[in-house]
C-alpha cells in the first residue's frame, strides 16, 4: 500500500531467526534494523487450535528479558531515527512490553511519532511503557488483572478500569473484549463498540491483526470510531481462516466486506 514498514526487535542468528527475517522480506518489511545477539533466544510459539470452537492454546519459548542494547546497536537505531525525522513523513510505532528497553529507546528518539501499544498481558514492562503511549490498547485480561477483578462483568467495572488505565498512559486507553467488542471513554462516557459476527475457525493472531489494523488507522489520522470499526472487521475476517499470515485480508478485501458482516449486538454487560 506504499507505506515503509520496519520491524525492529532482538533475534538470534539461528535457523528460526533467519526464517523470521525471510518471512518479513517476503512481505516487504524492512528488517535492516533488527538487533542480532548470540545471547538472545529467538522466540518460538507452538499453537494448538480447538477445531470445535476456534480457540487456541499457545506454548511459547522466549527470554523474559532480552539482552541490553549495546552502544553500536543504539547507533544503528539512531541512524534510522535521524533518517525518519529528516524525511518529515509521519511515523507511527506499534510496541509491546516484550522488549521494553528497545521500545522506550526508539520512542525517545522519535518524539513526534504516534505510539500504539499492544498491552496483551499485565507485566511491569507494559505498565512502564504505557507512560509513552498515545493509544494504550490492552486485553480484557490485562484490565481485569490490573484492577484485581475476577472478570469484567459490568459496564461500571469496565469504566472504572478505563479511568485507571488512562491515568498511566499519555493518551487514551482501550480494552479489547473479543466477541464482546472494544471499550473506551469518549468525553468521560463509556463506549463499547460492538464486534462483528463471523464464522470462527482459528482465533490465532486475531489480536495481532487487530493491533496492526488499528495502527494503520492511527497512522492516517482516522476518527477513532472508524479505526475501531476497521480493526475489528479486519480481525473478524482473519479468524474465518486457518493460520495467521495466510488469513490476513488486504485493504481492498476489508473495504469490500463492510456490507457482508453484521454487528454483534448481544448485551454482555450489566450496568
Amino acid at each position: 500500500m506504499g507505506e515503509d514498514v520496519y520491524y525492529i526487535g532482538h533475534l538470534n542468528k539461528d535457523l528460526y531467526g533467519q526464517r523470521i527475517i525471510d518471512e518479513f522480506a517476503e512481505a516487504g518489511v524492512d528488517t535492516s534494523q533488527v538487533v542480532f545477539s548470540d545471547e538472545m533466544i529467538t522466540p518460538l510459539a507452538s499453537v494448538l487450535v480447538n477445531r470445535l470452537s476456534g480457540s487456541r492454546t499457545i506454548i511459547t519459548r522466549k527470554m523474559q528479558t532480552p539482552p541490553s542494547l549495546t552502544y553500536d546497536q543504539k547507533l544503528k537505531i539512531d541512524d534510522l531515527a535521524a533518517r525518519l525525522i529528516e524525511s518529515e513523513e509521519p511515523v507511527t510505532l506499534l510496541v509491546d512490553g516484550h522488549e521494553a528497553e528497545l521500545s522506550e529507546y526508539i520512542i525517545k528518539k522519535l518524539p513526534a511519532a504516534k505510539v500504539v501499544m499492544d498491552g496483551g498481558s499485565l507485566r511491569a514492562s507494559n505498565i512502564k511503557l504505557a507512560a509513552w503511549t498515545d493509544y494504550f490498547v490492552v486485553s480484557e485480561h490485562f484490565a481485569r488483572d490490573y484492577m484485581g477483578y475476577r472478570a469484567l462483568e459490568t459496564e461500571a467495572e469496565i469504566k472504572a478500569a478505563l479511568i485507571e488505565l488512562n491515568k498511566i498512559c499519555r493518551g487514551d486507553a482501550f480494552i479489547t473484549l473479543g466477541e464482546k467488542g472494544c471499550a473506551f471513554l469518549k468525553s468521560g462516557m463509556l463506549q463499547i463498540v460492538p464486534a462483528w459476527l463471523c464464522n470462527v475457525v482459528d482465533t490465532t493472531g486475531a489480536g495481532d491483526v487487530f493491533h496492526g489494523a488499528f495502527t494503520y488507522g492511527v497512522h492516517y489520522s482516522w476518527h477513532i470510531d472508524n479505526i475501531i470499526l476497521f480493526a475489528s472487521l479486519t480481525a473478524a475476517i482473519s479468524i474465518e481462516k486457518k493460520g495467521v499470515r495466510e488469513s490476513m485480508p488486504d485493504l481492498a478485501i476489508v473495504h469490500n466486506s463492510l456490507n457482508n458482516y453484521e454487528r454483534n449486538l448481544t448485551q454482555y454487560f450489566g450496568e
